[in-house]
């Protein structure tokens, strides 16, 4: 690793999609030196498949024009959204989004992406298996210092957090409180499955599974939430069922909230029994096929809304920062967003004591579009399992709720943020300048 004065060390926490976007958006950057690590030993995200508008697309390519070519080479599959009710007297009905048109977003497994982000990435910047087990400011500016497993030590400039929701880099930032710290349950779950196209087809029909027209449909219904798209070229179907609880299960406060949620096999086939759509009837047995003894899903979980994101040397990014609801797949476009206008910041530095005005900026920027996508999304959990108050599953006031719901996602221009970011970083440095 370098020691020159110039040169501005960067460790990322986490090797997943937010992490390695950063990465991405860094290592073109001469004077900055950057490491990637992750304690699991290979670099991973687990997760139902991701839709990818053309703005975020852009916003990819702006980190690196490459990465528009990667998700190409992950499978990625060009499709069409739409939204229907599934359950009650609108059954079948189309809920109209606007923003949400033909050919308008890009499907593709998180996996699959996440290894062709790293495709290419020198190897020397990437550290699986290396489990962290204390960050120590160090006095006098020194920075950063990373304490490993194996004892050895390394030092650093600014460790960005990128470990996810259950991750550690939290605790870097708002220390032992853990009402900020700890995720808490939504009352949400979720589960996801991948099935060849032809199985599919077999239990789900055909009309909306047609290869050379693809589709992500999403289906309200009582209580439960379906989707099912086409990832890996076409050749298989992802189903996604969500599902809202009645009541949320208390907590232990020892052992922190509920990760899974568990039914049996009776349990989940009621949840579809107001559900007519032959097609989701037939996602219901695809999963129930490979779910024989217990259906298991995942609870859905999210942090508390917090004052910043960032610490003078330390900053987090993606679900590190604000786990969010995935009913609008906000999280991974805010995240990606995020690595642009974070990396472009750091790219501007002009030395490391800096830093702390480039996380500034980050943390005014970014900060105030993910609470709102935070919030959005949390709605959206509510209308599309049809349990928003007083709408239920009225077609009628469903789409009117739900008509512009996408828009501060589609409608928004990167450049504009990015450069209200540089503004903010270079009135701190200015501010900072006088008072020398």
């Amino acid at each position: 690793m370098s020691d020159s004065p110039s040169t501005i060390r960067v460790a990322i926490i986490g090797g997943g999609l937010a992490g390695a976007a950063v990465l991405r958006g860094l290592i073109r950057y001469p004077h900055i030196v950057v490491d990637m690590y992750d304690s699991r030993p290979t670099f991973r995200d687990e997760g139902p498949g991701l839709a990818f508008t053309t703005k975020t697309q852009a916003v990819l390519a702006a980190i690196d024009p490459e990465l528009e070519h990667c998700l190409d080479r992950a499978g990625a599959v060009l499709t069409t959204p739409e939204m229907r009710i599934a359950s009650g007297p609108y059954a079948g009905r189309e809920i109209e989004i606007i923003g949400l048109g033909e050919n308008c977003q890009k499907n593709v497994g998180r996996q699959a992406f996440l290894t062709e982000m790293l495709n290419g990435v020198p190897p020397r910047m990437m550290h699986p298996g290396a489990r962290i087990t204390s960050v120590t400011d160090l006095s006098s500016g020194e920075g950063l210092s990373l304490t490993f497993a194996d004892g050895s030590q390394k030092k650093y400039d600014l460790v960005v957090g990128a470990d996810g929701t259950h991750g550690f880099t939290r605790q870097l930032v708002f220390g032992a409180d853990q009402a900020l710290v700890r995720p808490y349950s939504t009352g949400f779950w979720g589960l996801s499955l991948k099935v060849p196209l032809l199985r599919a087809q077999s239990a789900m029909g055909t009309q909306y599974l047609d290869p050379s027209n693809p589709r992500q449909v999403s289906y309200i219904g009582d209580g439960i939430a379906m989707v099912h798209d086409f990832l890996d070229d076409g050749k298989e179907v992802q189903i996604v069922v969500y599902g809202k609880m009645d009541e949320i299960e208390e907590e232990d406060e020892l052992s922190g909230p509920s990760w899974a949620k568990l039914f049996t096999p009776d349990e989940f086939q009621g949840m579809f029994a107001n559900v007519p759509l032959p097609i989701c009837r037939g996602m219901a047995d695809l999963i129930q096929s490979v779910y024989t003894v217990q259906v298991a899903a995942i609870c859905q979980l999210e942090h508390e809304q917090v004052p910043t994101y960032v610490d003078k040397n330390i900053c987090l990014i993606g679900d590190s920062a604000h786990s969010m609801l995935p009913f609008q797949g906000a999280s991974v476009s805010i995240a990606i967003e995020e690595a642009l206008i974070l990396s472009t910041l750091l790219g501007r530095l002009p030395s490391k004591a800096a830093i702390p005005a480039a996380l500034q900026a980050y943390d005014q920027v970014c900060r105030p579009r993910a609470e709102q996508a935070a919030r959005s999304s949390a709605e959206s959990g509510l209308l599309v399992t049809g349990r928003a108050p007083s709408v239920g599953l009225n077609a009628d006031l469903i789409q009117q709720q739900m008509l512009h719901k996408f828009e501060f996602l589609l409608d928004f221009n990167i450049n504009e943020l990015q450069a209200a970011a540089d503004m903010i970083m270079d009135r701190l440095l200015q501010t900072e300048t006088a008072w020398q």
